[in-house]
């Protein structure tokens, strides 16, 4: 195609040496001798008629062929001459800070006024700069993308965003916006910094090797690492630290381990525990407003209150001890009294019980000394204890013992076997049977003599 309205060309001139092809009217693609970069390099004359480059030819095989979209008829005249310096090679004239349209109506232009300093301006805003090592979004401009596959970083420096949207144009927080999907919510003036948004499912993976550690640390000026929540990849263990000491792990088989003297689930009314390392004393409380500091106690302590015994429970009130199980098994209430529901609203079929004279008879008191404080504590004789045996007792009374399953004191795992227990609570209920018994036959007696007295 004819191309007559093109602009006067500067530069180097270099005719081609094309007296090798050979127009015939069928061959489009002919050899130019050298290599040529662009086809904007090229003013092509075909028969006296300027050429469009693009449109009428094209570059082939690198840049060392040309191809005409329509055939040069036999016997054409095609005059081809390369231009070098103002078109189609570098363009090296110094601007010196001039400003560089780009675009018709002047609104979009590159500029180098300020030394070390590119600005960038598209429809009359200036969006980007580039200074060494940096490129700067001007405030209010974004920057988005559809996809991108690899981003290099060349040098030392970095690149730096006051705020920037993924995935989506940034609407939320003030920093980074990871935007899968909108939702409508809004965040927090406190923690907007890093925001991630999406209408399903959505987290954030911290990927390491199997023997590898991952961390969130909190930091401030006076300690880079005073909170933390960091994941072992090599034991499978969480921990969470304050103030820059561990406080609390979860173990790989689920096992919660508290590190601190205190563990508080709730200030006002929840539960509250404590660890005296000293002492070895647990404590569960709960804490409720009539109660100063605390409401009703738990407690499981190496040493009783006056220190002279060890105990293994004791609960009180706000206000006063109520009940203690000694290690050795007794029991104390506050008031030296034993209690049990037995109000007559509870029961039915209410008739005199039967004589228990003969099994608490045949009952054997024994004297003996528990393994375990011998194991323990030494064969003493402080150790001797005064009470029944059970496989004893069961030939009597069999109501008075009880089977439990007997489980490894270390473990608490179920040994297979039996232990048994006596019911005391119904011993007791038979000896005050028993001495209710003797007390009549007492009575008789003493009628009796009285009866031979006077006689």
């Amino acid at each position: 195609m004819a191309y007559i309205g093109k602009s006067i060309e500067s530069g180097t001139f270099s005719v081609l040496d094309t007296s090798g092809n050979t127009y015939n009217g069928s061959n489009v693609t002919f050899s130019l001798g050298t290599q040529v970069g662009s086809v904007a390099q090229l003013l092509v004359s075909h028969d006296g008629v300027l050429q469009k480059p693009g449109t009428d030819y094209t570059l082939a095989t690198g840049g060392t062929q040309i191809t005409f979209t329509t055939a040069p008829a036999s016997g054409a005249s095609i005059f081809i001459v390369e231009i070098s310096g103002a078109v189609g090679g570098p363009l090296d004239s110094d601007l010196n800070g001039a400003e560089l349209i780009l675009d018709a109506d002047g609104d979009t232009s590159i500029t180098a006024d300020t030394d070390d300093q590119i600005d960038i301006k598209i429809a009359g805003a200036d969006d980007f700069q580039f200074t060494a090592n940096t490129f700067t979004a001007q405030s209010g401009s974004t920057i988005a993308g559809q996809a991108v596959t690899a981003t290099t970083v060349v040098g030392s420096g970095a690149a730096q965003f006051d705020t920037m949207g993924i995935g989506d144009a940034k609407d939320l927080g003030v920093g980074l916006h990871i935007k899968i999907a909108d939702t409508s919510a809004g965040v927090s003036n406190d923690a907007d910094e890093f925001v991630i948004e999406g209408s399903t499912n959505i987290g954030m993976t911290f990927a390491t090797a199997n023997d590898s550690v991952c961390s969130i640390n909190f930091s401030d000026p006076e300690d880079n690492d005073v909170g933390q929540i960091t994941y072992s990849h090599n034991d499978n263990e969480m921990k969470l630290l304050t103030n820059g000491t561990e406080r609390m792990r979860i173990l790989s088989d689920g096992s919660v381990k508290a590190s601190t003297s205190s563990f508080e689930i709730n200030e006002d009314t929840g539960v509250y525990h404590e660890f005296n390392q000293t002492t070895g004393n647990v404590t569960f409380r709960t804490r409720n407003s009539n109660a100063s500091p605390y409401g009703n106690a738990i407690d499981f302590s190496a040493a009783s209150p006056d220190n002279n015994s060890n105990y293994f429970l004791r609960c009180d009130d706000s206000t006063a001890l109520k009940t203690i199980i000694y290690s050795d098994g007794d029991i104390q209430n506050a008031d030296n009294s034993y209690g049990a529901t037995s109000d007559v609203k509870l029961k039915e079929q209410i008739t005199d019980a039967s004589s228990q004279w003969d099994d608490i008879k045949d009952l054997k008191v024994r004297k003996f000394k528990f393994k375990q404080d011998v194991e323990l504590k030494g064969d003493s004789d402080e150790h001797w204890r005064i009470g029944l045996v059970a496989q004893e007792a069961e030939l009597v009374s069999p109501n008075l013992v009880k089977d439990n399953p007997d489980r490894n004191a270390k473990t608490n795992e179920l040994e297979g076997t039996t232990t048994k227990s006596i019911k005391y609570s119904i011993l007791y209920m038979k000896a005050v049977k028993a001495l209710q018994e003797a007390q009549t036959r007492i009575e008789t007696l003493e009628a009796r003599v009285t009866t031979l007295e006077d006689a």
